[in-house]
């Protein structure tokens, strides 16, 4: 049973995932319709990709070079 849990969770996973919500959620408050500068929408929006690819890196090699047991939760 241990086994199982160990492949349906991931720590890191579930941070990076975490911390994506956050940026999505930070964007969406950034709308253009409010006072809001283009330049800070960027800032985050740059943040999102570098934490994209920071999950895919995670997804594929993350686990001592081996790709995430949890991938298939992301």
């Amino acid at each position: 049973m241990g086994e199982y849990n160990e492949l349906m969770n991931c720590q890191v996973k579930d941070q990076l995932v975490s911390r994506l919500i956050a940026l999505n959620n930070k964007l969406n408050l950034l709308s253009p319709d409010l006072v809001h500068g283009d330049e800070e929408r960027a800032e985050v929006q740059l943040e999102r990709e570098n934490l994209y690819a920071e999950i895919k890196h995670h997804r594929a090699k993350g686990h001592d070079g081996k790709p995430c047991p949890a991938a298939r939760q992301v």
